[in-house]
């Protein structure tokens, strides 16, 4: 009877230990994969699309970091390669390559290139020409080139005043005011002693002035003292300017012939106004101003 009772606990113990052992068994493996879980980012507080650290082969950890998201230009380029494969298979009637496909793009981006910089070339020729003209001080035409040196006509005959060549009076009246660049001389409206580096022909509001020598118009514009005035090339380093100006008849870059009306003869400035109306004219040799009596005929 004993005997029975003893084994009876032996095996009550045994099994108890086998539930134990299980038990035990089946709690490590909870583990194990709770701890897997959480390397792969899984489970617990892991968030996705964060960096988390892994072992290589070697057991050395590394940082791994998701893959990004396409950016719309990556996508919309996919987007056309995939439209390019498609068009071409269709007329083709074979798989296209990824080479053909980027051949494709890089003629449509150099085409697109291309007529980006012929844009922006013909707008800077359209802000060139706008500012040739101006409401202030005068901007002057400078040639480009050593061909555009030397004006010439619209018939290619070039503007060629010499040294010897002449002028003509563009209004009748008496010179008020001499040139004068080795001396000062007295100017009435401003009570002061000053060069001059033109004439002032005296003259009546109105009237005609007239081209003194065929020549090409090369500046348009006004200031304080000669108000309106039209500066033209002559050729041979000359040029000349008309002051005091009102209606200028003429364009830039349009060449007059002489006596051609070039505007009419103002209300004289602030500058003049003891002189009385009159029209302003200034020759110059290289830039440099030189006396207009000289060239009169």
């Amino acid at each position: 009877m004993k005997k029975n009772q003893f084994t009876r606990m032996l095996q009550n113990k045994t099994v108890l230990a086998a539930l134990l052992i299980v038990l035990m068994a089946g709690t490590a493996v909870a583990g194990i994969m709770a701890v897997r879980r959480s390397d792969s980012g899984d489970g617990g507080d892991g968030q996705s699309g964060y960096a988390f650290e892994t072992q290589d082969d070697s057991g050395n950890e590394q940082l791994a970091v998701p893959s990004q998201p396409e950016t719309e230009e990556e996508t919309e380029e996919e987007t056309r390669r995939e439209q390019l494969r498609e068009t071409q298979e269709e007329n083709e009637g074979k798989p296209v390559q990824s080479g053909d496909v980027d051949a494709v793009l890089e003629n449509e981006n150099e085409d697109a290139l291309g007529t980006l910089t012929d844009e922006m070339d013909e707008d800077a020729g359209e802000l060139l020409e706008e500012t040739l003209v101006d409401d202030g001080d005068a901007v002057v035409y400078e040639p480009e080139t050593e061909a555009d040196d030397q004006a010439v006509d619209a018939a290619g005959t070039a503007l060629n005043f010499q040294a010897g060549s002449t002028i003509s009076w563009p209004v009748e009246g008496n010179v008020i005011l001499d040139y004068s660049m080795d001396s000062t001389i007295y100017f009435p409206t401003l009570a002061q002693y000053k060069c001059n580096p033109g004439i002032l022909i005296q003259s009546e509001v109105g009237t005609p002035v007239e081209a003194a020598a065929r020549g090409m118009v090369t500046a348009i514009g006004s200031n304080e003292e000669l108000g309106n005035f039209v500066q033209m090339d002559l050729g041979g380093d000359y040029s000349v300017i008309y002051g005091q100006l009102t209606d200028v008849t003429v364009s830039l870059d349009q060449v007059v012939e002489t006596g051609e009306v070039l505007g009419y003869v103002a209300e004289p400035t602030k500058y003049y106004v003891v002189e009385g109306p009159n029209m302003y004219l200034e020759l110059r040799y290289q830039g440099n101003p030189v006396d207009p009596l000289d060239y009169i005929r």
